[in-house]
C-alpha cells in the first residue's frame, strides 16, 4: 500500500492538522509506504497540459495510460488517499498513469459535492470509498450504484492533545470555528455580565489561537467546549448530513465537557451520550448550572475520555479500513 501523502504543489486547508494526524498513522503501518512526489516534477506540466485538454474534450492522460504502460509496479498494489473537501488533484494523476488499485477517504461528503464526488470516483474508477459521514454512504452507494462506500467516522491521535488537571482550568467556556449564533447570541449576556472566560470568533474567519500550540493549550485549558454539527450551524454547506465533526473528538480527548447537540450516529459509536444536550428554554440558567457544578460532570468528561482513548483513535480507523479491504 502507498499513501499519497502530499502534492507536488502544496494546499493548505483550514483542518489540514487533522488530516496529518490521520496520515502520520497510516504511515506508522509498515505495510504502508509514502510516494514521494518530488521524484514525480514531470506529473506538474502533465496536468496543466491534460486540464487544457479536457476543455477541450479530450482526456490525455487517459488516452496515455491505455497506449503505455507507464508504471511498472505490481497492479495488486494500491494507492490509498485521504482527501479534505474537494481536493481532487492529490490523486491526479497517479490515478490514470499506473495500475494500482486507488482507495480514498473523504471528510465531509456534503449533499453540495457530491456530484463532484461522485465524478471524481467514475472518472479516477476509485476502487473503494470511506467516507466520514454515516449518511453520506447510502446517498454515494445510491449514486454510484454499486456498493463502493464504506462508514468510518473521524478519529484522533490522543497523544497530539493536552490535558491539563480541572483546578488549573482557567477558560470556562469555549466554541472554536463555527458558531451556533442561536445559542451564541442567548448566552452571551452571561459572560458580559460577569467574570467568566468565553473564548470565540469574534469576527467571522477570525482564528482564536494563532498556532496549533495555542489551539492544543486552549483547549485544554476549558471547562466547556461548545459543539454542534454543521448542518445546524451551516445548513446551506451541509445539508441534511448530521455527523460528528473532530470537534468532539478533540474537546473529549482535551478532557472538555461537550455542551452541545449529539449527532444521531454518535450513539451507534458509544453506548452512553457523550455531549450534554443544550437546554433551548433555559440555556442561561443550564451553563451557569454546570459552570457551578462542575465536579459533577467530571465522571462524564473522564468517561468519555477513556472511550475515545480505547475505540476512537486513528489507529483503531485504519484497522477497520483495512479489514474491510481484505473482503474485497
Amino acid at each position: 500500500m502507498y499513501l499519497i501523502k502530499k502534492r507536488i504543489y502544496q494546499i493548505t486547508h483550514c483542518s489540514q492538522d487533522i488530516t496529518d494526524e490521520f496520515e502520520k498513522s497510516i504511515l506508522s503501518d509498515n505495510a504502508v509506504k509514502e510516494v514521494k512526489p518530488n521524484s514525480q516534477l514531470w506529473f506538474l506540466p502533465l496536468y496543466y497540459f491534460d486540464k487544457i485538454t479536457r476543455k477541450l474534450g479530450v482526456h490525455f492522460t487517459e488516452i496515455l495510460a491505455k497506449l503505455f504502460v507507464l508504471d511498472s509496479s505490481d497492479k495488486q498494489d494500491a494507492y490509498f488517499v485521504v482527501m479534505m473537501g474537494e481536493d481532487f488533484n492529490k490523486l491526479y494523476p497517479y490515478a490514470f498513469l499506473n495500475r494500482k488499485r486507488r482507495y480514498v477517504y473523504f471528510f465531509d461528503a456534503w449533499e453540495k459535492i457530491q456530484p463532484e464526488l461522485i465524478n471524481f470516483i467514475r472518472r479516477c474508477k476509485v476502487n473503494q470509498v470511506f467516507v466520514s459521514a454515516s449518511q453520506a454512504v447510502n446517498d454515494l452507494n445510491e449514486k454510484l450504484r454499486q456498493p463502493l462506500a464504506h462508514w468510518i467516522p473521524e478519529g484522533i491521535d490522543v497523544s497530539e492533545y493536552r490535558q491539563v488537571p480541572y483546578d488549573q482550568k482557567n477558560i470556562d467556556v469555549i466554541q472554536i470555528g463555527r458558531k451556533y449564533d442561536w445559542y451564541h447570541e442567548r448566552i452571551l449576556p452571561f459572560f458580559d455580565e460577569t467574570n467568566k472566560v468565553y473564548l470565540y470568533e469574534k469576527t467571522k474567519g477570525e482564528i482564536i489561537f494563532p498556532n496549533r500550540e495555542d489551539f492544543i493549550n486552549g483547549l485544554a485549558r476549558s471547562k466547556i467546549s461548545i459543539c454542534f454539527p454543521s448542518n445546524i450551524t451551516h445548513p446551506e454547506r451541509t445539508g441534511t448530513i448530521e455527523t460528528m465533526t473532530n470537534r468532539y473528538l478533540q474537546s473529549m480527548a482535551s478532557k472538555c465537557l461537550i455542551v452541545g447537540h449529539t449527532p444521531l450516529e454518535m450513539f451507534e459509536l458509544f453506548d452512553y451520550n457523550p455531549v450534554v444536550e443544550i437546554n433551548r428554554e433555559m440555556p442561561v440558567k443550564q451553563l451557569k448550572t454546570i459552570l457551578d457544578h462542575y465536579s459533577d460532570y467530571i465522571p462524564l468528561i473522564e468517561k468519555n475520555y477513556d472511550a475515545v482513548l480505547k475505540h476512537h483513535t486513528w489507529k483503531n480507523r485504519w484497522e477497520r479500513i483495512k479489514s474491510l479491504l481484505s473482503k474485497n
